[in-house]
């Protein structure tokens, strides 16, 4: 599970989003991560956060981002990003040290926003399908399993040729016309309907990112938890607070979610797998 490194953009103090960046155990291994039952924070999410290092590169460009506080229902910091300004990729670099998101960043003049993309399996492989530029990078995956990725229906986040996004149920994923996609699981939402199998008031809570796309699918939202919260909060919350009918779960405890002037994201959380990178147009 992920972890946050959020920027501190607009009004956001540094603990706002940055801030987020608790520390905590890792959701790795897509088919052998966690149960949504065992989705709990590990004794490393109390630890001190990571020693902020120098400031990250700045594209130079202001990035959309705004801290929601819902009291006892979480809090969260989101990324808004509307497609006609930014152009949304998803990569894997396929190395087998995994993807330090710092180094990313170095080697990608202009980046403004970086998440891990989704679960990943202990080879720090892709745990379903990834398409970076056109190319499948790792095949759907639709197999039954144990952990958060195989609470069906899981689903695939994609970036189509004609510039929309889209969440769309694994089961649905037709690759015409994908130019990104990664997939990963649970869906949060389908059609405005929350997960089937999540329960409101659970206390099963977890430090959380995930993505959704507005209904039109002209913006993406990247969205990490500032406090822990459950499955059906983080559903509800894109629902809600940001009018997506369709989201999807990225991975919970050792995200990140960086944005151009925040600290650059720390090692210690990853490496990962695939990403999500935001550049402005």
């Amino acid at each position: 599970m992920p972890r946050l490194v959020l920027a501190p953009v607009l009004a956001l103090a540094a603990a706002t989003l940055t801030g987020c960046a608790l520390l905590g155990g890792g959701e790795t291994g897509g088919p052998a991560s966690a149960s949504v039952t065992e989705d709990r924070p590990t004794p490393a999410a109390t630890e001190a956060s990571p020693t902020p290092s120098e400031t990250a590169a700045s594209s130079g460009v202001e990035v959309p981002t705004r801290v929601i506080d819902l009291a006892e229902h979480g809090s969260y910091g989101v990324v808004t990003l509307d497609l006609d300004a930014w152009d949304v990729r998803v990569d894997w670099p396929d190395d087998p040290d995994g993807t330090d998101l710092a180094e990313y960043i170095a080697d990608h003049p202009g980046i403004a926003v970086l998440t891990n993309a989704g679960i990943f399996s202990e080879d720090l492989s892709p745990g379903g399908l990834l398409v970076a530029d056109g190319e499948e990078l790792r095949a759907l995956n639709l197999a039954d399993g144990f952990g958060n990725f195989h609470l069906k229906p899981n689903a695939v986040f994609e970036i189509r040729d004609d510039g929309t996004a889209a969440v769309v149920d694994s089961t649905a994923y037709d690759p015409a016309g994908v130019a990104q996609a990664t997939q990963s699981g649970p869906a949060l939402l389908l059609d405005g309907e929350v997960h089937p199998l999540f329960t409101e008031g659970s206390e099963n809570t977890a430090l959380r990112t995930g993505v959704g796309v507005s209904p039109d699918g002209g913006t993406v939202y990247l969205a990490i938890t500032r406090t822990y919260v459950n499955l059906w909060d983080f559903a509800v919350m894109f629902r809600d607070e940001l009018g997506v009918e369709d989201a999807l779960y990225l991975d919970g405890q050792i995200s990140q979610l960086w944005v151009s002037g925040a600290p650059e994201p720390t090692s210690y959380l990853g490496p990962y797998a695939g990403v999500i990178a935001a550049y402005p147009r």
